[in-house]
């Protein structure tokens, strides 16, 4: 049976953006782990998550034996488990295209043993770059473009597995973890990632946004300079803070009046109960240039929440199929 190392790994990110990541000391952003020209950054504290409402709840539906199923045979193949030795995700990119951004995985793992699971992918092979080894192999999962098959390429860097979809983009991951090239740690960009007062599980900025679109969703996005989201449990609470940074105060008043006619539109539609629940508990606040959405939830009913959501795509898929 064919192995694939790319897969196996990306649905422990999918896990763990849903929550799957769960371990006992916290691990936030590394700021000198990401490359001082990242355009967007998203952080996934998956220890930060396991102490949680949150993450009680994940860890109890996680009882289910279907579920124990999947996630025995995930430690029976990669040798770590889910819920304690995955620590954290980080992805970054310097633009908008997917293929030139970077997954960093935090896990403790056996090296050795992930690098035997990739030499049984299809079509492996391996590239000296600087004192590393970069490994790439063909994407079964993906559709082949303009001829070419996708591929995969990966390295490991102490505690981190390094993933993309271009070999270039790797390469330029591990500089900046080698020290050659900035990193965040050396600038001021995106300042509020990664500080020892971070309490968030969650983090996501993004610069240089470029998204296309007339609709009000996307000129929300395209007149911010920058972006940036922290999600946090605390006191009982979920907390969800946006932030969009603007170029002055009236473009700032621009983005309020747009996203409260959106909330206003969501508040109607009494048949989508989580909708209105968000658009009832959203908070704004315009300071100046800067534009800030906050969500706060009790824990119990972002829990619910989740469980309505889950129902739902659950259903979705059940008609799909």
């Amino acid at each position: 049976m064919k192995t694939n190392l790319m897969n196996g790994v990306f649905c422990a990110v999918a896990l763990g953006a849903a929550g799957w990541c769960l371990s006992a000391n916290a691990a936030p952003l590394k700021r000198a782990d990401v490359s001082a020209t990242a355009a967007w950054v998203v952080q996934v504290d998956c220890d930060g998550l396991r102490p949680t409402a949150i993450g009680q709840e994940i860890l109890s539906q996680m009882d289910q034996p279907e579920v124990q199923n999947k996630l025995a045979a995930f430690q029976t193949l990669f040798g770590f488990d889910l819920r304690q030795q995955l620590h954290g995700l980080t992805l970054y990119g310097p633009d908008s295209t997917p293929a030139n951004g970077v997954l960093l995985v935090y896990a403790d793992f056996d090296p050795d043993r992930l690098l035997t699971l990739a030499k049984a992918a299809d079509s492996f092979q391996s590239t000296n770059y600087n004192q590393h080894a970069i490994y790439n192999w063909l994407d079964d999962k993906k559709k082949s473009h303009d001829g070419a098959r996708p591929r995969v390429f990966a390295a490991i860097q102490g505690p981190r597995v390094i993933f993309g979809q271009r070999q270039a983009a790797v390469a330029s991951a591990l500089d900046v973890l080698d020290g050659a090239t900035p990193s965040l740690a050396s600038g001021n960009v995106f300042p509020q990632l990664g500080t020892p007062a971070a309490t968030a599980f969650i983090q996501a900025a993004a610069s240089k946004l470029n998204i296309p679109g007339d609709d009000p969703h996307a000129a929300i996005f395209r007149w911010s300079k920058v972006v940036s989201l922290d999600i946090a449990d605390t006191q009982q609470q979920v907390t969800a803070t946006l932030n969009l940074q603007t170029d002055n105060e009236e473009v700032a008043g621009h983005i309020a009046a747009i996203a409260q006619g959106l909330v206003a539109l969501a508040k109607l539609q009494t048949n989508q109960p989580v909708a209105t629940a968000i658009a009832n508990a959203l908070v704004f606040k315009q300071d100046g240039a800067n534009f800030v959405v906050t969500l706060t939830l009790p824990d119990s009913q972002a829990i619910q929440v989740m469980a309505t959501e889950q129902a739902r795509k659950a259903q979705k898929k059940k008609q799909d199929d």
